[in-house]
């Protein structure tokens, strides 16, 4: 019998390496890319980790991965999930992987049975969980993708893993610990609003901000000889903290090298991409694609779905059409085949194109309403799941469209292969955003603010950037440390006014170099920092020149993963 279950065993662990091993080796940037991952702690402090931490460290149930489009989590959980094959080792005995997105197609089965489609027999997953649950690891990977109602948390508590049930029933019984209570659950979600309502007991919120920076020998591996041209770039170098954007700019520079001037913003790196594939697959009438694209996208973004109807794309399939290849994959699912963004970010991107080119005010508005609606929702501090939650995940979900929208109003950010086919940005729209960026960074400063910035960025509007910045009383991102990309947009708006009344970070001291100068606008600054390097020493003796206000705290690792708290005050030169 024991014989029999490593055999079974075996082979399940055999299965995940010839799929996922296949997998990773697609890219040679998934071989050379770290995942830069933050933990935040409940006194409010941070600490980087590694994957290989990120399970060791964290002592709940529950430890769950957050991250905006393209920061790399679900690239994290398959790789503990291959690794888990690979070792044969570790604290777990058997590892399952559930991609919700594929469980969405599934009609009503028990949770056996929905884990038993990963080829390991139902016998043998029965015989772990009640044997050993506390050795069991799921990983529930893109939690968004879940439809989720308000019905599914009236329905009585589901606890038995032979009970038949949708699938997003399953998963939030697993969430909320009504069935394996004693596994262990990794977690993947942009967001984490609706997520913190549905779990019970302690939660380890991990958020991904992107990779690691890449080493020039990392960046000559991945872009051999235009390794040049993105480490003398620092908006390039910064923009491939994302994984999805460093394989644009990989096969961008292979199509057309060199070719990366006014790559300022992340829908300029994109919108080039797109151009740069239409014009070298001769597709000279391209608003029928895009439109079609579009159209896809804002279906999938509108109905919280990853996997899309293929009969809803109105265009020759993949295998007779190689540029659709380039952004679209078939997937089979329950015999039915299914159409899939290569990479999430691309279903935003192709949504707010889609906008551009019906020239749909109401449409635009809709999206806005809608995302401010969610935000305010958010705030609510009941901690029961309502109807308010299901408005507040779909904002969250479409809220990614919105910096795609601004960026596209930058008006050198279409580029000229564009303009040949008569594609021009509604003058309307950059007024419906300007309008939107301006009511919410008051009535949402503290909760949303970097995510606005990001919007001003793209948007490129220095004069309006101006006039957003110095009508705020505070400017705080204080909750969450600052990447290189944060640094680059906090920069662009900070050198388009003259003086930010009250500024809160916590940025890791060697990002501070990106800011020099510009903190120095300050009135008040109040900067976290993880040690005070001489590029902090540097910024104190400028600050008592200046006669700034400056709070300084330095954060100390220790053993027990607490901090101790270091405080420096600057005013009027005076050191305390």
């Amino acid at each position: 019998m024991a014989d029999s279950h490593e055999a079974a065993l075996g082979h399940y662990r055999g299965s995940v390496k010839a799929k996922y091993g296949r997998e990773e080796k697609r890219s040679s940037i998934t071989l050379t890319v770290k995942p830069q991952i933050i933990q935040k702690y409940n006194n409010g402090s941070f600490k980087m980790i590694t994957t290989d931490d990120l399970l060791e460290t964290c002592r709940s149930q529950t430890v769950v991965l957050q991250g905006v489009f393209g920061s790399g989590k679900s690239f994290i959980a398959q790789q503990l999930f291959l690794d888990w094959a690979v070792e044969n080792t570790g604290q777990f005995s058997l590892v399952f992987h559930l991609r919700c997105e594929e469980l969405m197609c599934s009609g009503k089965k028990n949770l056996i049975k929905l884990l038993s489609c990963s080829s390991l027999p139902s016998e043998e997953i029965s015989r772990v969980l009640q044997a050993s649950p506390e050795k069991v690891l799921f990983i529930i990977d893109g939690f968004d993708e879940l439809r989720l109602t308000q019905d599914i948390f009236e329905m009585s508590t589901h606890t038995h893993p032979l009970q038949k049930a949708p699938p997003e029933v399953i998963l939030c019984a697993l969430l909320r610990g009504c069935l394996i209570p004693a596994s262990k659950l990794l977690v993947t979600s942009r967001t984490k609003t609706t997520l913190s309502k549905l779990l019970k007991g302690e939660l380890c919120f991990t958020e991904v901000l992107g990779v690691s920076p890449l080493s020039h020998l990392d960046l000559k591996e991945i872009f051999r000889s235009d390794h040049h041209t993105v480490t003398e770039n620092i908006t390039l170098l910064a923009a491939c903290l994302s994984p999805v954007v460093c394989c644009i700019l990989k096969e961008k520079m292979e199509v057309a090298p060199n070719l990366t001037s006014g790559l300022e913003t992340t829908t300029s790196i994109y919108a080039d991409f797109v151009s740069t594939q239409l014009e070298h697959h001769c597709l000279f009438e391209s608003t029928k694609f895009l439109m079609s694209l579009g159209e896809l996208a804002e279906a999938g973004m509108l109905n919280q779905e990853v996997l899309l109807d293929k009969k809803k794309l109105h265009l020759v399939p993949s295998h007779e059409n190689p540029l659709l290849g380039k952004f679209l994959s078939e997937k089979t699912i329950l015999r039915e085949t299914k159409l899939r963004f290569h990479h999430l970010s691309f279903q935003p991107f192709f949504t707010a194109f889609f906008y551009v080119l019906l020239e749909s005010q109401k449409k635009v508005e809709d999206l806005l309403n809608t995302v401010a609606k969610g935000w305010a929702l958010s705030c609510w501090t009941s901690r029961d799941f309502s109807s308010a939650d299901v408005e507040v995940r779909l904002s969250e979900n479409l809220q990614s469209v919105i910096p795609f929208l601004c960026g596209l109003c930058k008006t050198d950010v279409i580029p000229s292969f564009f303009a040949k086919q008569n594609i021009a940005v509604p003058v309307d729209l950059k007024n419906q955003l300007k309008n939107w960026i301006t009511y919410c960074s008051q009535r949402f400063q503290k909760q949303h603010m970097l995510f606005l910035l990001r919007c001003l960025h793209e948007l490129h509007d220095v004069t309006f950037t101006k006039k957003v910045l110095e009508d705020l009383t505070i400017l705080d991102l204080s909750d969450t440390p600052l990447n290189t990309n944060d640094c680059l947009v906090l920069k662009f708006c900070l050198e388009s006014c003259r003086r930010i009344r009250n500024m809160k970070l916590h940025i890791a001291s060697h990002h501070l170099k990106v800011l020099e100068s510009k903190l120095l606008c300050c009135e008040e600054l109040t900067l976290t920092v993880d040690h005070i390097s001489g590029d902090v020493s540097g910024l104190i003796s400028n600050a008592v020149k200046a006669t700034n206000k400056l709070n300084l705290k330095e954060f100390e690792s220790h053993k027990s993963h607490f901090y101790q708290e270091i405080n420096v005050s600057i005013t009027n030169g005076e050191i305390t």
